[in-house]
């Protein structure tokens, strides 16, 4: 499946849960405003858990800041990346259930290093990584927040249009 039909069939996946969801419609964005929540692999991106504080601007904007860490040891080898993260979203629907636009940038700085048999090696860096998103959202009327979304990642050292899906859930008062 090429980008295109990729995002051909997510607008239409979307256009049809949306008319299925009857709370979908009013949204709540212009009432509860400030949002908490977990974010799993591309919020902020790159990270394998990210918290992240949201505000909603209107009904049809967002803006989030995040902080997010991926640590790993294995046979031989630590890993440990952590994540900084902004991003703003666009809704193109006024509802509580709707697909959104976005994008993000965030300041990566890791470490990893060998141990055992490969002790002795290190390797640390720091790098800006930017990412379009495309995703939907849910924003219950009682603040429950549902949303899945998709991130093309662009930066040094990462393949121009590398993409990874991800997942948040929280809540906004």
């Amino acid at each position: 499946m090429n980008k295109k039909q990729f995002v051909a069939a997510f607008v239409i996946f979307s256009s049809i849960l949306v008319s299925m969801v009857p709370s979908a419609q009013a949204s709540s964005r212009s009432v509860d405003k400030i949002g908490l929540s977990l974010g799993l692999i591309s919020e902020p991106a790159v990270s394998l858990l990210g918290y992240n504080l949201s505000y909603n601007l209107d009904n049809r904007l967002r803006v989030t800041a995040g902080y997010g860490s991926v640590s790993s040891s294995g046979s031989g080898f630590n890993i440990d990346v952590k994540t900084i993260g902004l991003n703003a979203k666009y809704f193109l629907l006024d509802w509580n259930f709707a697909p959104f636009v976005g994008a993000g940038a965030s300041s990566i700085s890791g470490t990893v290093t060998g141990t055992g048999d490969v002790g002795g090696i290190g390797v640390s860096g720091t790098g800006v990584l930017f990412s379009g998103l495309i995703g939907v959202d849910w924003q219950t009327s009682i603040g429950f927040l549902l949303g899945v979304e998709y991130a093309l990642l662009f930066g040094k050292g990462i393949a121009s249009g590398t993409g990874v899906p991800g997942f948040y859930f929280g809540w906004v008062f």
